[in-house]
């Protein structure tokens, strides 16, 4: 297996994630436009966005089974099908309960490609398949970041709003029409050949081999904590700085900016790092410990200025590709189910979006008093940082126990069966 020859491939899945990146806020920033179109109020525009969650949360329910079956290529397409009916189904939807169903198509869409493009990833670039799957991270920010500069141009050239939405549709349905010609790995054969090489492993080593209910469960709890780690900070740091650190509006706002700055920093820097030969699965434990220690700090310290270097290192930590490493290791414990495994950690990371805004607002909205409220908030940030560090140490105990340093032995094993 030569990785170069799948460059192109990997190419064109990462564009697929800048354009990912500008669709998962499309509907929010054309909040306007779409009240006028539906005739509907702001909350129902959110109601309506908030289908995305119902979508990735049904959707892993069958399409890590689908890829695994029938391969990578198929249920890529699939989805770019789907993410352009959301984009085109928005310009002509005439009610918010269409635009529900359109979010609930793209939450489909966004759980299925996943299925099909991080196996694509790992499995095209088996030595640096964490490096590989972090860069995704880099390309959605890069798609977050310049869909407002797209929507102002737009704007300014007296354009209709729904511009963007069309030029995406296009860049999706060339992609499409790429992506049938460009090589996709073998994925059986990958898998075939890093589980005869795991079950080497396991039966030189006589540990037995990975297990569900452990590495599996504790994986899966660990996309929940570490998806709870990020949503805590770019949802709530805001309310936290200006009630605990007596920052203004405008300062509270900020903190989102060091927050995002540490995010796309952390996904750089994680991405060289694990390419140099730092384990993946070392990552996961030391990035919650220092996440959580930030948390910490912040519920201990009321200084603006500290409070602006803890949003900056919560973004590093928290935000810098947890949740693609962890899809990366427990890949590499069950090497022949990589679509459910994806799916399972997809599904627990749509869990905890879900969890999350429900347990802060309950703690908001309890009766205590807004210093109280969010002193708690921060609190709950500590304590999903720590059980993520707590569940990563259990997986990194296994993962020397089973599969040796940086689970080698399984990666080589890969290039061995493509020679």
């Amino acid at each position: 297996m030569n990785p170069s020859h799948y460059r192109a491939t990997a190419a064109s899945i990462y564009l697929f994630f800048v354009v990912y990146g500008m669709a998962v806020i499309v509907m929010a920033q054309s909040s306007a436009h779409l009240q006028a179109q539906w005739g509907a109020t702001e909350g129902e525009v959110l109601v309506a966005i908030s289908g995305v969650g119902i979508g990735k949360v049904v959707g892993p329910a069958f399409a890590g089974f689908l890829s695994d079956r029938v391969g990578r290529r198929t249920v890529i397409l699939l989805s770019l099908g789907l993410y352009a009916t959301f984009l085109l189904g928005l310009l002509v939807s005439p009610t918010w309960q269409v635009g529900l169903a359109l979010a609930v198509t793209f939450g489909l869409a966004n759980a299925i490609g996943d299925t099909g493009n991080y196996p694509t990833l790992m499995e095209a670039f088996p030595q640096a398949a964490g490096s590989a799957s972090v860069v995704v991270k880099a390309a959605i920010a890069l798609g977050q970041f310049l869909l407002p500069l797209v929507i102002t141009a737009v704007a300014g050239a007296g354009l209709a709003w729904g511009s963007p939405l069309i030029g995406l549709a296009l860049v999706l349905a060339v992609l499409f029409v790429v992506q049938l010609r460009l090589p996709f790995p073998d994925h059986r054969a990958v898998a075939e050949a890093q589980r005869a090489r795991l079950q080497e492993v396991v039966a030189t080593r006589g540990t037995g081999g990975a297990r569900v209910r452990v590495e599996g469960v504790a994986m899966v709890l660990y996309g929940f904590f570490a998806t709870a780690m990020f949503w805590l900070a770019q949802n709530c740091l805001p309310r936290v700085g200006m009630t605990l650190a007596g920052m203004d509006d405008t300062a509270g706002r900020g903190l989102i900016s060091f927050y995002s700055a540490g995010s796309f920093l952390g996904v750089l820097v994680t991405a060289t790092l694990v390419a140099r030969a730092v384990p993946a699965v070392a990552v996961l434990v030391v990035n919650p410990v220092v996440a959580g220690l930030a948390y910490l700090a912040m519920l201990l310290s009321g200084d603006p200025t500290l409070y602006a270097g803890c949003a900056f290192a919560i973004g590093f930590f928290a935000a810098g590709g947890l949740f693609q490493l962890a899809v990366v290791v427990l890949a590499e414990f069950f090497p022949d189910h990589k679509g459910v495994v994806t799916s399972m950690i997809g599904l627990a990371s749509g869990a905890s979006a879900f969890v999350m805004p429900f347990v802060a607002g309950r703690v908001v909205g309890g009766g205590l008093d807004l210093t109280a409220s969010y002193r708690t908030v921060v609190l709950l940030g500590v304590v999903v940082a720590a059980a993520s560090a707590v569940l990563g140490a259990l997986v990194a105990v296994r993962h020397r126990t089973l599969l040796g340093e940086q689970g080698r032995p399984v990666r080589q094993a890969v290039d061995a069966a493509g020679r």
